[in-house]
């Protein structure tokens, strides 16, 4: 018995998955890494919070009513939009990384000034924490930042949640 990735059984946990992993990724290079995220990285963490919660409504609403279509249809639209509007904040963050465009203006400081703690700042500068602002990439692999892989995975989600929402068609 093969296990298939692409069916609308699947699709929101997949998302989750996917969303879920991205979040964690983010939590872990903030608190194990000590890389505090910028404006632009928490907004790009709302989108994969919403991820997360259109797939858990979606996967309540099918144990609640597996013959809800039509709300399965609309919960997978919603999931893929949420990737591409993650995937958007994440391009526009990389090419403020890249220097390709200006980014937001209250992003230049860094992290929220608002949101720091004496415990912050001794940790600064004690060299614990790496504070960026919006247009420094503090981390890359292969010459990809956060941004750049967050970009990359959602547009996945976006592109995948399209095939199997094709594929499928019952979603």
């Amino acid at each position: 018995m093969t296990l298939k990735l692409t069916n609308r059984q699947t699709w929101p946990w997949l998302a989750a998955l996917l969303s879920g992993a991205l979040l964690l990724g983010a939590l872990l290079f903030e608190h194990v890494g000590g890389y505090a995220p910028c404006q632009m990285c928490y907004w790009q963490r709302h989108a994969h919070k919403a991820v997360l919660a259109l797939a858990l409504l979606t996967i309540i609403v099918r144990t609640i009513n597996p013959n809800a279509l039509k709300l399965d249809k609309l919960f997978a639209l919603l999931i893929i939009a949420v990737f591409l509007a993650s995937f958007a904040l994440a391009f526009w963050h990389m090419g403020v990384e890249y220097k390709w465009w200006e980014g937001p203006k209250t992003c230049a400081g860094g992290a929220n000034i608002g949101n720091i703690s004496s415990a912050d700042i001794l940790s600064a500068i004690q060299g614990d924490t790496k504070l960026a602002g919006c247009s420094d990439a503090p981390w890359r692999l292969f010459g990809l930042s956060m941004a750049g892989y967050n970009a990359l995975l959602s547009a996945f989600g976006a592109v995948f949640g399209a095939f199997v929402a094709l594929k499928s068609n019952k979603i």
